[in-house]
């Protein structure tokens, strides 16, 4: 997540379905996760200094008979690197439910990369609180499923009243200690983000993949990642569903099973609050020390003892005090309030782009795909006018464009006229991402592109990349021109010129390296922004196009 536009790092919001003593509990598990920080966990109302640089204000809202309905705890700390914000909230309802939200915010104080994580207290909730996410409970650990508890499973995948992901792993065939491992670190990072399942042996595998159908099935030792609304009769929902396989999760190389609690985390953190905690409000603690402080003053005015008088403005100053105190806190709310006002701001303006760059994509797409229709329906007819019916029928239907960059890596040799050198590593992080799919559609289609242009120049096109992809050739895959940078600015290779230094055959130089500055871009919103960095060389050594880079954005001078 990008700090400097966002300030929040990290929600989870809890449903708690049997939540008698919730404000007991959440009060209990804020306590020792405050202890240990500070020594102390004062839970009256109002500010409290935990030390020089932190602040702990409790708040709590009441139902007209007097019983509490909400309440909030909420640690700020100011410290040098940014202002950190741990917000607590818990609201309780009629039927004995609840909901308890965790959320951590970050105010940069400069532009010193953060790294902010999990608050070790939403652990805590889920194990004490034993909260639910529609017919799935949310644990620690994955809970075992046999065969017999397939058809169960599949009823929580498919309920419509989940919110958050369900993973899904299955048990390997033979045992493998890395998977093992990997798995036992990163299922508790997932707890509260993501139901959590293990398919205990290969006749639960068998079941599951009976119950739910070919197209969402987990094979022996992967893993995968269910979003909600899943939807076994459509194939084409399968590939919503990310998953890493056996052979990358017993990979001891290969660090994508990072991403499973990364990417639940930030589903959590991006899913909207629910409304009962959106609309929650609490009473001006200032408020009531404003009414204390006119009370104290028309003591002070009616007394006419000199002895009262002197107690009455020792009271007096200690309010003022407090005063200054409640002052100081709502201004520096009032700041942070502000700074969070404005990144939202700027998220709105940046998704209206990013949805009109998508309509506009889209539609150049529709288009593509309406030109590619008209031109085999000519073809066919002149097929058929020769006499030759059966070549007009496609029996075996090609292949749609990659769900997934790891999908894409699998179909590169069906590539002509493309060598690609690029480190697979750097694509596949962005599978992590909410925008993989489309960026890995992006990415072939860029490919395609680069290949189309590689074919012509075989057939005598007089003319660069630019060129080819402003031609109207019959047949030729273009890419658009707003998105392709043939060069890099002076200031961007001076300073991050070695990012762009990219592995080519010993043919093309001897180093087995060179400089790449053509680029195709895959987005142009957001700190990931995919590029596509390649050379020509089509008249060279390879005779073919080569491209170094696939990954996200490199350092230039717009880079945060």
């Amino acid at each position: 997540m990008d700090l400097n536009s966002n300030p929040l790092a990290h929600r989870t919001t809890l449903t708690v379905p049997r939540a008698e003593n919730v404000f007991q509990d959440v009060r209990r598990i804020s306590a020792q996760w405050l202890t240990k920080k500070f020594g102390s966990a004062p839970f009256t109302s109002g500010h409290h200094y935990l030390d020089q640089v932190s602040v702990l204000t409790n708040q709590a809202a009441y139902l007209p008979d007097g019983a509490e309905h909400a309440i909030r705890l909420q640690l700020r700390e100011d410290r040098p690197d940014a202002t950190w914000r741990t917000t607590i909230t818990a609201v309780a309802f009629e039927d004995d439910s609840a909901l308890v939200s965790v959320g951590l915010e970050a105010f940069p104080n400069g532009n010193a990369p953060l790294s902010p994580g999990r608050p070790g207290l939403v652990r805590d909730m889920v194990r004490d609180l034993k909260p639910t996410d529609g017919l799935a409970p949310l644990t620690l650990d994955t809970l075992s499923v046999g065969a017999q508890g397939a058809d169960a499973l599949v009823d929580v995948l498919c309920d419509p009243a989940r919110r958050m992901p369900v993973i899904v792993a299955a048990r390997p065939v033979r045992n493998d200690h890395v998977w093992s491992d990997r798995m036992r670190k990163v299922m508790p990072n997932c707890a509260g983000a993501a139901s959590l399942y293990l398919l205990e042996d290969t006749d639960a595998v068998d079941a599951f993949r009976d119950s739910i159908g070919e197209y969402h099935r987990v094979a022996p030792g992967a893993v995968r990642t269910f979003l909600t609304d899943v939807d076994p009769a459509w194939p084409q929902d399968g590939p919503r569903h990310r998953f890493l396989t056996m052979a990358r999760m017993s990979d001891p190389g290969d660090g994508a099973w990072f991403g499973l609690a990364r990417t639940v985390q930030r589903i959590s953190t991006e899913a909207a609050l629910p409304e009962a905690l959106r609309s929650l409000s609490f009473p001006d603690t200032g408020q009531r020390h404003r009414v204390e402080r006119r009370a104290a003053l028309a003591v002070v005015r009616h007394s006419n003892e000199l002895e009262t008088m002197r107690n009455d403005v020792a009271e007096l100053k200690t309010l003022l005090a407090q005063a200054d105190e409640d002052l100081k806190e709502a201004e520096r709310t009032a700041e942070l309030s502000v700074r969070t006002v404005t990144s939202l701001e700027e998220q709105l303006h940046s998704a209206v782009e990013r949805t009109d760059g998508d309509m506009e994509e889209a539609v150049r797409a529709l288009d593509d795909v309406e030109r590619a229709r008209a031109e085999a329906d000519v073809l066919r007819g002149r097929l058929r006018d020769a006499g030759r019916y059966e070549d007009t029928v496609v029996v075996e239907q090609p292949q749609g464009v990659p769900d997934s960059f790891e999908d894409l890596w699998e179909r590169l040799d069906a590539l002509d006229g493309v060598m690609v050198t690029a480190v697979k590593g750097k694509a596949l992080e962005l599978d992590e991402t909410d925008r993989a799919r489309v960026w890995a559609a992006k990415a072939w289609n860029a490919l395609r592109a680069l290949g189309s242009y590689s074919q012509a120049a075989k057939e005598g096109f007089n003319g660069g990349f630019y060129q080819h992809c402003t031609s109207e050739r019959s047949g030729a895959v273009n890419w658009p021109l707003k998105q392709l940078a043939m060069t890099e600015s002076d200031t961007t290779m001076n300073m991050w010129g070695s990012e762009r230094i990219f592995p080519v055959p010993k043919e093309v130089d001897s180093s087995e390296r060179i400089e790449m500055q053509a680029h195709l871009k895959l987005d142009s919103k957001g700190s990931t922004s995919p590029r596509v960095y390649f050379m020509d060389d089509t008249k060279g050594a390879t005779g073919q196009v080569i491209v170094g880079y696939v990954g996200p954005h490199l350092t230039n001078t717009k880079t945060n």
